[in-house]
């Protein structure tokens, strides 16, 4: 039997690529330094990078981290994004009973219900999946105006995206042969819904923003007996 869709995810989520090349250091003072990268990706405020503490982040020019040492130019490694899939219900559950962000943020999460298209015996295609899949990371509402989301969250959220793409195009048992589009929606303080009477009711009780992609993904059949 082959793999359902959020095993073949889980597969393309721990293959991408986590490194950050840090091509120069300043000295800030106070422990702080300027590591100067044009690929900062998903590098967000709060996390962490090499085990360090980010403070500060310019999207693809600089990360500014907490060391106790001055660091050294080169390979840093960003911590991997955490994969979550369910309903909204029984995944809000699952993160409650994490408190810590970082053991829970930055999130991919696929959304079920996700329809698997199945195609004919004869076809290499074993199936599509019709995904909706979210990037998200922390956000601070009662502090942020909607750039601040965008500054902050949402462009880290699509750089997180990119890199995804980028390894499910890698991924072996895509069906090469079929290109892959998306729809790309951009949500400041997702999780919350606007009832018909004003009420504010909250999916998630973490406060996040980020992206959500809605994209068909075929899957070839395992030829090799997949388990």
């Amino acid at each position: 039997m082959g793999l359902t869709t959020n095993q073949h995810l889980k597969l393309v989520i721990n293959s991408i690529d986590t490194s950050i090349v840090v091509d120069s250091v300043e000295v800030l003072g106070s422990g702080k330094y300027k590591l100067n990268s044009k690929n900062t990706k998903w590098a967000t405020f709060g996390k962490l990078l090499n085990s360090l503490t980010i403070t500060e982040v310019v999207q693809d020019v600089s990360i500014t981290v907490k060391s106790s040492s001055l660091p050294v130019k080169g390979i840093f490694t960003l911590a991997n994004p955490f994969f979550y899939y369910g309903t909204f219900m029984d995944t809000s559950a699952e993160l409650v009973k994490t408190m810590q962000s970082n053991s829970k943020l930055p999130f991919i999460y696929l959304h079920l219900f996700s329809p698997e298209n199945y195609a004919s015996d004869m076809d290499t295609v074993d199936y599509t999946s019709d995904c909706a899949i979210y990037f998200m990371v922390d956000a601070l509402p009662k502090n942020w105006l909607t750039g601040d989301h965008y500054t902050n969250a949402i462009n880290q959220m699509k750089s997180l995206r990119k890199e995804f793409i980028k390894s499910l195009k890698a991924y072996s048992q895509l069906n090469a042969e079929n290109e892959l589009r998306f729809t790309e929606n951009d949500y400041v303080n997702f999780g919350k819904v606007q009832t018909d009477l004003g009420v504010v009711k909250q999916i998630f009780a973490d406060n996040i923003s980020g992206v959500e992609i809605q994209i068909q993904i075929p899957f070839n059949k395992c030829m090799e007996c997949c388990n």
